[in-house]
């Protein structure tokens, strides 16, 4: 290794090690639990039953959803007429009256898909209209929705405030719900 070799080679290793020094100290704190807490229960089927199974699974959790305003926010990426690519509106619809039971003061479900633009033909194909009306379940479209600067309590993207709508800043409980995969063959059941 010549003398200009060895000048770059050790510029690049101080450089990364000052680099690696300062994320370090700037975004050393883990807010994650130590433990992850998880619940697997077995539906064969989307039924009228998962209401119930719904209901049981987050007991498990002890959820202080008291007089809280609860928003669901699912999955709804596209209407494909026979493939299940969306979260199950059943699931959805059982979310909410799951919540409601816990004695959430409301449940709304709101959804921006990104891929098809028009989601009220999305809400409606996919037949979450028909939960949401039988469930008595207000619906937001999260594209259309009023949106409100809101500075960020940490800035690891650099960018120190994003937009966000108003429906999800106003909501005490949000949960994520994504399309729920199918597991088939033995679960396996480990502590």
């Amino acid at each position: 290794m010549n003398r200009r070799d060895w000048l770059i080679a050790s510029a690049a290793v101080t450089g990364s090690a000052l680099t690696m020094r300062y994320q370090q100290r700037k975004y050393s704190r883990d807010l994650r639990p130590a433990r992850s807490r998880l619940a697997i229960l077995n539906a064969d089927r989307y039924s009228d039953k998962l209401d119930e199974l719904v209901h049981d699974g987050l007991q498990l959790f002890n959820l202080d959803v008291h007089r809280k305003s609860v928003l669901l926010k699912p999955n709804i990426v596209e209407y494909i007429p026979g493939r299940p690519v969306n979260t199950d509106v059943q699931l959805i619809g059982a979310a909410a009256e799951a919540f409601l039971r816990l004695g959430a003061a409301s449940v709304i479900v709101a959804e921006g898909p990104g891929h098809h633009r028009d989601t009220e033909f999305l809400v409606h194909e996919t037949g979450l209209a028909d939960q949401l009306v039988h469930r008595k379940i207000s619906f937001v479209d999260l594209n259309r929705d009023e949106l409100a600067k809101t500075k960020l309590q940490a800035n690891y993207s650099g960018l120190g405030h994003l937009w966000l709508p108003r429906t999800v800043l106003a909501s005490d409980f949000i949960v994520s719900m994504p399309k729920v995969k199918a597991i088939t063959g033995p679960v396996s059941r480990s502590a």
